[in-house]
């Protein structure tokens, strides 16, 4: 950004009282520039403040992709009942045996009306196989619900951390902006009394100007991990959304464990809680369960079901006839049909445990590597919290102070501002890593966000 008042008053090098007026004007023009800002932010719409335990309520409450795998649960529960129910009855009703041309019933006592009955008895077992897979099947879509609702409470959490590092990062750069005036008006001073070079003035302002464009970078990165939330929680894009300040972790909520930053637990129980509760291991082992209930199935479907059938015929003139029928299937095309669909079940099955044992193996793997994620940026945050932003701090102060007398450049003084607050921009950094981290141990697990280890 430009500022004309600004740099005319940079333009000469003795000092006296034209270079003191400048000065002065300089001083205004930051001032007005300042007012200007926080007027912007004043004109920005009020967001809908959540906290983090409000956004995952709405997420579970609003969000079209969950909604829409609770129908498939409906739906797969729907199916077992079929599945286990015996095929329709036929109903046969018939004209027998009517003599042509006259089609008259009174010419030979054969002729009947006739109505048959048949029903078909699944008496190889494959029926209930069949409703243990259907069962199980509905099972594993109930667990791939869970997963799809842990995976987006994952993100909400995710993109809350994002919305949280960014706003922590423009606080950071609006007390960088107001640092980096401070010190060109200590610089401009100076140079107004000939301690100071008219460069220091120049590069206060050259960096002012940078991080204008640092932050609406930072601002473009807010407004996305926004708009990603809101699409999360069921809303349009473009719903202002604010969150807690950082004043004050409780703020967050108590739920919001990430800034109290416990040790993560070890790798073995994580994976012993992930064996006993993760939706993507208990829906790869009801696939398991589906898949040799489906084999079961067509290893009986090659024994012979049972028809049992009852005919009543009305014969005019006549005794009433009642027939009675007992009928088998003959599986005489087995070696093409009944073993060809046995081979394809048992393959399935196969395919089924390896599935189970693949998805064991991610699920370690994703653990040991979000595991190590929160405990590296748990140290980190320890060690910005404790050394590095003290020291760096400390290191400001003591280039300040020795600017002011002469004994430090510039541009030393400027390194040391510009170390404090990216130590300070990467410590809520490692906060946010530590976050999203811990929300993806608690998918893993399937551990619902709230519920404490």
């Amino acid at each position: 950004m430009s500022h004309p008042g600004i740099l005319s008053g940079l333009t000469a090098r003795a000092p006296g009282a034209g270079h003191r007026a400048r000065a002065a004007a300089l001083a205004f023009g930051m001032a007005a520039f300042a007012a200007a800002t926080r007027a912007e932010a004043r004109q920005q719409p009020p967001g809908d403040t959540l906290t983090l335990v409000r956004a995952v309520a709405l997420a579970r409450a609003n969000n079209p992709t969950l909604a829409a795998r609770g129908f498939e649960v409906r739906a797969a529960g729907a199916r077992i009942g079929p599945a286990g129910a015996l095929p329709d009855p036929t109903l046969t009703v018939g004209a027998m045996n009517y003599m042509l041309p006259s089609l008259s019933a009174t010419r030979d006592p054969l002729s009947m009306n006739q109505v048959t009955l048949t029903q078909t008895l699944p008496i190889n077992g494959a029926l209930g196989f069949r409703r243990a897979a259907a069962r199980s099947d509905s099972a594993r879509t109930a667990y791939r619900r869970d997963a799809v609702e842990l995976e987006i409470e994952r993100d909400v959490r995710a993109r809350y951390w994002e919305l949280y590092h960014a706003d922590r990062a423009l606080e950071v750069m609006g007390r960088r902006r107001t640092v980096l005036r401070e010190i060109a008006n200590v610089a401009t001073t100076m140079y107004a009394v000939g301690t100071a070079a008219q460069s220091d003035a120049l590069r206060a302002q050259v960096a002012i100007t940078r991080l204008s464009q640092e932050v609406a970078e930072m601002e473009l990165q807010r407004y996305a991990a926004a708009a990603q939330l809101n699409a999360l929680l069921g809303r349009a894009a473009e719903t202002p959304v604010a969150i807690p300040s950082a004043s004050g972790h409780a703020a967050h909520g108590a739920a919001m464990r990430a800034l109290e930053m416990p040790e993560p637990e070890s790798l073995d129980s994580l994976s012993a809680l992930a064996e006993a509760q993760s939706p993507e291991i208990l829906a790869a082992r009801a696939g398991v369960d589906a898949a040799r209930a489906s084999w079961g199935a067509t290893r009986h479907n090659t024994r012979p079901d049972l028809d049992l059938g009852v005919a009543y015929g009305q014969r005019p003139g006549s005794n009433d006839m009642l027939s009675l029928m007992v009928g088998v299937s003959v599986p005489v095309f087995r070696r093409a049909r009944q073993y060809q669909l046995r081979d394809e079940a048992h393959a399935m099955a196969g395919a089924a445990e390896q599935d189970l044992a693949a998805a064991r193996l991610q699920v370690r793997s994703a653990l040991a590597t979000a595991r190590a994620q929160a405990e590296t940026a748990r140290r980190l945050v320890a060690l910005y919290d404790q050394t590095l932003v003290p020291q760096a701090s400390a290191t400001y102060e003591a280039a300040l102070a020795a600017y002011r007398v002469g004994r430090v450049d510039f541009a030393t003084l400027l390194d040391a501002q510009t170390s404090l607050l990216e130590f300070e921009h990467d410590l809520h950094g490692y906060e946010a890593m530590y976050g999203t981290a811990v929300a993806e141990l608690d998918r893993l697990t399937g551990r619902p966000f709230g519920e404490t280890p």
